[in-house]
């Protein structure tokens, strides 16, 4: 139970950290080609914490189904 609670947390955190990068790439986008230089940067960022995202949310799926 307490490696589902910390789970949760750090989905948490990362959905937070996620939606954040979301935002400044949109912002960026809007801008552009200003700043042209910091967009491959940001999205690489951005892609890699939506797939961390992705593989904890998909850890915790494993994890409530193992204790059914």
């Amino acid at each position: 139970m307490e490696q589902i609670v910390q789970l949760k947390e750090e989905i948490k955190q990362l959905n937070s950290e996620a939606v954040s990068l979301q935002n400044q790439l949109h912002d960026l986008a809007e801008s552009l080609p200003l700043n042209l230089e910091q967009l491959p940067g940001l999205a690489q960022q951005t892609f890699e914490t939506f797939s961390a995202l992705a593989a904890k949310r998909q850890e915790l799926k494993s994890l409530k189904s193992q204790q059914v």
